[in-house]
């Protein structure tokens, strides 16, 4: 049925073109919400693809190839690089320039052969220098390569990825692969990994040296080639089993080693997991146990025997301890046993008959406190301090004079711990040797030595000094002549005058030896003193001798007395020269040194020293003289030729320095003496200076001298020789009278000259009440010997050793007044 449509109804209803028009702009509107709808969308999943890029690290690039290198780089890639946001289309010079120095050559030849080629893939790993911090940055590229219908490329698409984090955990990894290897091959047991199909990944150096293959070979070996016969069939059960139950497991058997030999190995094994917890091998250790396998069989040997062997040991116990206590008893020994509380357990028949006693009245007594110790005062102390020093697991040793019922006797003292299996200590045994007799002969002998010694001194000076009063016997008897001429009385004058001179230095030779010489120690240039001393020793040796000077440490200081210095080595160049029968060389040298060597049975000694070495090549020391060269008028010289006091001199010098000489020589081939003296410090210029300075001789000028001399007839000599110098003098007998004089008044004398071995207060100490009282008056002291002074040197005051010349006296004494006037001032 058709509808009927009226014209009222046709002015109601809209056009059809309205409608259309209608229909169109909604089409319209929906066409641009779905438009604007998948814009969003994209804009969406751009911004969640850019989220992922930064946080992936990866950023995206497009070169074009056609005109050149045109560039293109994302948002992400710049903030991978570092760079602004205006670098997106960069050159390529400063991509290249980006490139870290040390992989830029390579990645640009790999970039531009890939370009080269017809492959569509580019990939490459590279480390980059950021702009923006400096940060070195590993990158890694993937690309694909657009290329013409040649082949030519002409434009590549791709990623930058930041792989830093990858690389650091992949040399993380490295390093710590490398350690895990380092501590393996360390390891003296061999290790090894296996993979699941049983072959090795890894091997130690101890499991490539116990199978005795390259290493490649070593991880392929199979083990059940060397594996012993006998075990082959449990071991391979227990290692499938042991596998198959993916935990620990543990097997035993015995291999061959590379040298054919066959070890017991204990072998455990772990599981290996990956990261994700899948099963992918076993790590395993192995240790040799042979030596304990070896003790096992054994011990279950001996178990198999063990009551046999223990009626064997008990009968072999009773045996040994019948035969020590026979030695025990028979020796001449003390000797006992002793607990850990100190009481006697033991003593032997020896150690009872020393103090006619029995056991039964000493065992069980504290060791300390039996007749041994008790009767002599303080060996009781001594006895429990050993004990308690054996306790602490140390031996003691050492010589003790015990008073006994039998007598006085000396004794070698011992003690050491008894220990027991496990190391334990679980007592102490004394032992002491009568050493009475040995010690007799050793003091008869030394008594006998130095009898010998004293009678060999004193028949050398009795020699001498004969020698000596006879010429001025001679010259005194030829000076009472009234007719004798004037040369001759002058000669005979000047003869007593040297005699005298060499009788003060034998004196001075033999106290050098004594180590009782009054030194004057100052510090001074080894070094110098030496080249002084060589230039003085040329005309003394001869032409037909060199000398040689080797100063190898330019600043060897010491604190010596020069002139003895001097003396010594002069002394040591002139028996040199003998030696070599005037034709040779002889070398002094200088240099520090560490410590001194072992000397005459006596220990090294430690410490900075200089040594001062004179070696010639001369006809060297007999050995059996070696030990004798040093004593006094010791000589192998014709008569006439020495008095065998130089070396005495020198070695006495070089003891009362604090420091010694050693001697090294072979027959035929020279010999070296070396002179050791502590080292000292620089002095300062201005002191080495002053001690340069010397006065020369001159009048007294009216100065007042106080004279404090005990002895009439050298008072009167000193007196009158030195008003003859022009001195005021006055003189008193002791040390009280010069102190009365100077109570008085202080300033009635400018010098006080004084003796030092006097009656009561002796010289020294007069002087050091001077110094502190009256601190600017001069004191001089002059003496032929005296222990105080070679005790104490003369504690900083001038010193005028008898008998001394007029010239000596005069400059001495001018020298002090001098310093007085000059602190004055």
């Amino acid at each position: 049925m058709r509808t009927r449509i009226t014209t009222a109804d046709a002015l109601n209803d809209p056009l059809p073109e309205t409608i259309a028009a209608e229909r169109l702009r909604q089409h319209l509107e929906d066409v641009a919400r779905e438009r604007d709808n998948a814009y969003r969308a994209l804009q969406e999943r751009e911004a969640e693809l850019a989220r992922i890029q930064r946080i992936g690290k990866v950023g995206g690039l497009e070169v074009d190839f056609r005109e050149g290198f045109k560039n293109r780089r994302s948002p992400e890639y710049l903030m991978i690089h570092g760079l602004p946001p205006e670098a997106a289309d960069e050159s390529h010079e400063d991509w290249v320039n980006r490139i870290h120095p040390d992989d830029r050559d390579a990645a640009v030849k790999h970039f531009f052969d890939v370009l080269a080629e017809t492959s569509e893939d580019y990939t490459a790993e590279y480390r980059i220098i950021r702009p923006s911090d400096g940060e070195t940055r590993w990158i890694r590229v993937v690309a694909k390569i657009e290329r013409d219908s040649n082949g030519r490329a002409i434009r590549l698409v791709g990623a930058h990825i930041d792989i830093t984090d990858q690389m650091l955990a992949r040399e993380t990894l490295r390093e710590s692969e490398d350690r895990f290897r380092l501590i393996a091959d360390s390891a003296p047991v061999p290790i090894w990994v296996t993979k699941l199909d049983r072959k090795r990944s890894f091997a130690n150096q101890a499991y490539v040296d116990f199978v005795g293959l390259p290493y490649e070979e070593a991880i392929d070996f199979d083990w059940r080639k060397v594996l012993h016969p006998d075990d082959l069939p449990h071991v391979l059960q227990q290692s499938v089993q042991g596998e198959a139950s993916l935990k620990p497991f543990v097997l035993e058997a015995r291999y061959k080693n590379a040298s054919g030999e066959w070890r017991w190995l204990r072998s455990e094994s772990q599981p290996r997991w990956d990261p994700t917890g899948k099963h992918i091998g076993f790590i395993g250790v192995a240790h040799d146990i042979t030596a304990a396998k070896q003790a096992e069989i054994e011990l279950r040997r001996l178990n198999e025997t063990l009551e046999e062997r223990i009626v064997e040991r008990t009968a072999e116990l009773e045996s040994n301890e019948a035969r020590l206590r026979a030695i025990l008893e028979t020796s001449n020994q003390y000797q006992g046993l002793v607990n850990l509380e100190g009481e006697l357990l033991y003593a032997n028949k020896t150690a009872l008959a020393g103090i006619r006693t029995e056991a039964r009245d000493v065992i069980g007594q504290p060791f300390w406190d039996t007749p041994w110790f008790t009767e002599t005062p303080g060996m009781s102390d001594v006895a429990r301090e050993a004990f308690e020093t054996v306790l602490r697991g140390e031996a003691v040793r050492m010589e003790m004079r015990l008073r006994l019922p039998i007598g006085e006797r000396d004794f070698e003292f011992g003690m050491r711990p008894v220990l027991d299996r496990h190391g334990n200590i679980t007592g102490a045994v004394p032992e002491l040797v009568d050493i009475t007799e040995r010690r007799r002969g050793e003091e008869a002998l030394r008594q006998s030595q130095k009898m010998e010694a004293i009678g060999q001194l004193t028949g050398g000076v009795a020699h001498d000094f004969n020698n000596l009063l006879t010429i001025i016997r001679s010259a005194t008897d030829f000076l009472r002549r009234r007719e004798l001429p004037e040369e001759r009385r002058r000669r005979y004058v000047d003869a007593i005058s040297d005699t005298v001179e060499r009788a003060s230095k034998l004196t001075a030779q033999l106290l050098a030896f004594a180590r009782r010489q009054p030194l004057k120690p100052q510090i001074f240039n080894v070094g110098s003193q030496v080249e002084g001393v060589a230039q003085l020793v040329r005309p003394l040796v001869g032409g037909r001798i060199e000398i040689s000077v080797e100063v190898h440490d330019t600043d060897c200081f010491t604190v010596a007395d020069v002139a003895q210095f001097e003396a010594a080595l002069i002394n040591l160049a002139i028996n040199a020269r003998d030696a070599m029968d005037d034709e040779g060389r002889l070398t002094i040298a200088v240099r520090k040194v560490q410590g001194i060597p072992s000397l005459r049975a006596q220990s090294a000694r430690g410490g900075d020293y200089v040594a001062i070495s004179v070696a010639d090549t001369g006809s060297g020391i007999a050995p059996e003289n070696i030990d004798a060269i040093f004593e006094p008028f010791f000589t192998t010289k014709e008569v006439g030729k020495g008095t065998g006091l130089g070396l005495s001199q020198a070695f006495g010098f070089a003891k009362q320095s604090e420091g010694d000489i050693a001697v090294m020589s072979t027959p035929g081939k020279g010999a070296t003496f070396t002179i050791y003296l502590p080292q000292a410090q620089s002095p300062a210029a201005d002191d080495e200076a002053a001690a340069r300075t010397s006065e020369a001789a001159t009048t007294g000028r009216g100065y007042r001298v106080l004279v404090v001399e005990d002895n009439d007839d050298v008072g009167q000599f000193s007196t009158e020789l030195l008003e003859d110098l022009g001195y005021v003098v006055r003189r008193v007998a002791n040390a009280s009278a010069a102190l009365a004089i100077l109570g008085e008044n202080e300033f009635a004398v400018d010098l006080v000259f004084s003796d030092v071995i006097m009656p009561g207060m002796n010289g020294v100490e007069l002087a050091g009440i001077i110094r502190e009282r009256y601190p600017g008056l001069p004191v001089v002291l002059t003496s032929g010997y005296s222990n105080v002074l070679a005790e104490n040197a003369h504690r900083g005051f001038e010193l005028i050793q008898k008998p001394y010349s007029v010239e000596s006296l005069s400059r001495i004494l001018r020298k002090a007044i001098t310093e007085k006037l000059s602190v004055a001032r």
